[in-house]
């Protein structure tokens, strides 16, 4: 006499497939570590943004160079918005017990991707007020000595520089997305 429910159990093993668990928790480690190198590397840049954009801004205040101070701060404020951003949502959370490594997994992946696709949003726009501000004020004193075509063409470069690298930085973050999108899509349901 063979028992209907337990072949039809054993029946549908064969087929299941299920995570092997030290498998989730070395992406899960892997994950941990490369968000945490990330995080590390841009604190020290910003740290280094905001002390470097801090002393330029007591500079251009007792040079009375307001406008360009302005610009500086503007700087400064953009990095700490960044920065919490990045404390705020960037970082690993711990594994609540209710949820299975997989399933953990999953979300610190979606999250982290999530925000790698708002990078324009919290990361770069943040910082465009003070740069714009910098080439504007930088453009507007040139001109104001040497003309405006010699003030525009000095800085045309430059600002176009900058521009190929805020664009690079927003498309090297939304690639990212894509790869942590992909892997996402390969673990198990």
């Amino acid at each position: 006499m063979t028992d209907p429910i337990k072949s039809l159990w054993t029946n549908q093993s064969r087929d299941a497939k299920f995570a092997e668990p030290k498998s989730s928790s070395r992406r899960m480690t892997k994950l941990e570590r490369q968000v945490l190198i990330r995080n590390l590397i841009e604190y020290c840049a910003g740290a280094l943004v905001f002390i470097l954009f801090g002393a330029a801004t007591i500079m251009a205040v007792m040079a009375s160079q307001f406008i360009m101070a302005v610009c500086f701060a503007s700087t400064v404020v953009g990095v700490i918005y960044v920065i919490g951003t990045l404390y705020r949502q960037g970082r690993v959370e711990t594994r609540q017990p209710e949820n299975s490594c997989i399933d953990h997994l999953r979300g610190q992946l979606t999250r982290q991707r999530d925000l790698l696709r708002s990078v324009p949003k919290w990361y770069l726009a943040p910082l465009v007020p003070g740069v714009v501000g910098l080439y504007l004020t930088i453009i507007w004193e040139v001109a104001q000595v040497r003309g405006w075509a010699v003030a525009v063409e000095g800085l045309w470069l430059e600002f176009g520089g900058t521009l190929v690298f805020f664009v690079f930085v927003g498309w090297l973050n939304l690639r990212a997305a894509r790869g942590l999108d992909r892997e996402i899509q390969a673990l198990p349901q």
